[in-house]
Parts: structure tokens; C-alpha cells; sequence
């Protein structure tokens, strides 16, 4: 586990009294792009009894009040949405964001809820196959144990995580880093497939390079829109991938509560790299995530989206799949910033 490089880089808070037992002012954070390792890492979290996992919550565009790429400078202009809306996060219902699978069982669970749990979200997700977003029943009262932390996991809001570090001092926040040509080939593998909701490649979302072509590392080099849609489609998902970091990284530096990580780190030494997670976190070691992480490396499931699979296999299939003239061009944009430094040596 790593430090970020340290170089150039209107809504009221939940009563106290609903609060009860559980602290939504601590929060795990755990961001990264799409692609990086961050569901498997999510899962790992999730797989702590003592944790309640949150799966992109804020996809649903609940934070569309918030720039994608806020300057944590102006954290005082959304520091009570904020703790507004991660107090609330316990309470959503919403089939995507409350019960992602595996499910796992937690101390708040008694065998009969956890039983009753499993069914009613295999049950919704069947039903959202035809119906669209369902909200799922819960069979536990979280608010009631003491010790309980939320867990956020997301790839919407990683240009946030300064913003929201700072308005929630005692949360612990993670930024997860994949290889840029990691990333590179699993994004054109997923849309290859049709994976994804949006039917826009996202090398040419415009809109949003426009929005990073307005931040510091950006303007610093003179970048131009016209520049951009002048790369291959490699290169530009490259330079999303360095912008995007590079605003996360200079953001949250010097923050104690935010670290950054490495996916293949995780790959190869998953143990080693969640214990220093959790003690990050502040969260206890747990047999129940060992038994997870061997279960999730033991075996593959060929599903795009699965956490079930050989992780030195999925950290360095790009180099199978990637024309080393896509390799080259992938590193030598990203080489411009300090973020490509954490693959400097193309490992």
C-alpha cells in the first residue's frame, strides 16, 4: 500500500437520535475508475461482518449536485449535502446499490435474516430483469450494532474523494489504481461485448474529457479537445485514465485519512494487501474475508463482472490482448503525469 505521490501534482445532517448505533460520519471509501479492481475490492470489504456494503450509489445521479471534479479547497460549499447524503446511505433500498451478490453473513444477521436476506435479493434480482430498479427489503436494523461501518464503493465519484475526505474527517478513503493498459483493454473488451449501459464508446464521451481538459494537469500542457479526438482510441482512454487519477491523487494529498493502492498489488498478495487495508480502515482482521479471498482466487468464472477470478490472470491479460503499438501510445501519455508514475517501469 501506497501514499498518493506526494509531487505536482442545502441539506441538514441526519438527527443524532436516528443515527442510534451506527457512525455515518466514518465511512470506507473505496474509488477507483471503472474497470480497476474496485467490485473485487468492494467484495472483500463487504465480505467483513461488521461492514454495510453500498455499491455505486451514486450512479443513480443522487450527486448530480456535485461536480464531478470538485477543488476540495470549496469543500465548505458541500459539506452538509455530503454528510446528508452518507448518512442516508444506510438506508437505501435500491436493488443495485443494497444487494449486490455474494451475499455474506454478518453479525447483524441472525441465520433465519440471513436466510430470508439471500432469498429476498436472488428474488430482486431476478424481478429487476423485467421490472428495472426494485427496492429489497432489509431484515436487520443496522442503526442497532455498535461498530458497524459503511462501506462506498464507486467509479462515479473518484474526482470527488477530495471533497468528501475532507467534509468527513473520520472516514478512511481509498484510491484504487489499476495499470493504465489494464484498464485500456478491459474497457474496449467491455464494449466489445456490450457490457455497458452507455452506448457511447468511452473514449468519445466528449462532454466529460471537456470537463477534464478544464483541470490543472490539463491546462498545464495546453490540451485541446481537437488534440484529444486526434489520439487513437487507446490514447485517449489512456489520458482519461491519467487525468481522472491525477485530479484524485493532487486533491487528497497530504490527507492521513486517504491512501492509494495498486490492483496488481492485490493480485499478488491479496492477504498481505487487505490486511493493510483494513488496518487503514480501522477494521479488525476477519476469517470470514480470508475465506473469501481464497474462494474468489480459487476458481474462474468467465462473467465479465464476476469477483471469481484468477487475479494475476485478470491483472495481466492486457498483454495478450493489447498491439504493443496501443502499449506504447497508452505509456507514453499517461508518462506525462505524476499518476503514470506508479507504472512507470510498464509493470
Amino acid at each position: 500500500m501506497r501514499m498518493p505521490v506526494p509531487t505536482t501534482f442545502g441539506h441538514g445532517h441526519t438527527p443524532p437520535n436516528e443515527r442510534a448505533c451506527l457512525n455515518p460520519e466514518n465511512p470506507i471509501l473505496l474509488f477507483g475508475m471503472p474497470r480497476s479492481g474496485t467490485t473485487w475490492l468492494g467484495k472483500i470489504f463487504d465480505s467483513h461482518p461488521d461492514t454495510l456494503y453500498r455499491h455505486e450509489p451514486d450512479s443513480r445521479g443522487s450527486l448530480n449536485a456535485i461536480p464531478l471534479f470538485p477543488l476540495s479547497q470549496d469543500v465548505g460549499r458541500y459539506r452538509d449535502f455530503l454528510l446528508d447524503y452518507v448518512a442516508r446511505l444506510p438506508d437505501s433500498r435500491d436493488e443495485k446499490i443494497s444487494a449486490s451478490l455474494p451475499v455474506f453473513g454478518k453479525r447483524y444477521y441472525s441465520p433465519a435474516a440471513l436466510m430470508t436476506r439471500k432469498f429476498l435479493v436472488i428474488g430482486s434480482k431476478a424481478v429487476s430483469r423485467f421490472l428495472g430498479p426494485v427496492s429489497v427489503p432489509d431484515t436487520a436494523d443496522h442503526r442497532r450494532h455498535p461498530g458497524l461501518r459503511v462501506v462506498w464503493k464507486s467509479i462515479e465519484s473518484l474526482g470527488r474523494l477530495g471533497v468528501l475526505a475532507k467534509a468527513l474527517p473520520h472516514s478512511r478513503g481509498i484510491i484504487i489504481l489499476r495499470h493504465p493498459c489494464g484498464y485500456v483493454a478491459s474497457v474496449l473488451r467491455g464494449e466489445d461485448r456490450r457490457k455497458f449501459e452507455c452506448g457511447t464508446p468511452s473514449s468519445e464521451d466528449w462532454d466529460l474529457f471537456n470537463m477534464l481538459l478544464e483541470l490543472a494537469p490539463a491546462r498545464s500542457r495546453g490540451l485541446t479537445l481537437p488534440e484529444v479526438q486526434a489520439m487513437t482510441e487507446p490514447e485517449r482512454l489512456a489520458l482519461k485514465w491519467a487525468l481522472s487519477y491525477e485530479h484524485a491523487l493532487h486533491e487528497t494529498e497530504g490527507l492521513e485519512n486517504v491512501v492509494a493502492v495498486r490492483y496488481e498489488d492485490f493480485c499478488a498478495h491479496p492477504l498481505d494487501e487487505t490486511r493493510k487495508a483494513f488496518a487503514h480502515c480501522g477494521l479488525p482482521w476477519a476469517e470470514e474475508t480470508a475465506r473469501f479471498i481464497d474462494d474468489s482466487t480459487a476458481r474462474e468464472n468467465a462473467e465479465y463482472y464476476s469477483v471469481f477470478k484468477n487475479p494475476q490472470a485478470s491483472a495481466l491479460k492486457w498483454r495478450q490482448e493489447l498491439a504493443q503499438s496501443d502499449v506504447d501510445g497508452i505509456l507514453r501519455v499517461v508518462s506525462h503525469y505524476s499518476a503514470g508514475r506508479w507504472y512507470a517501469s510498464g509493470q
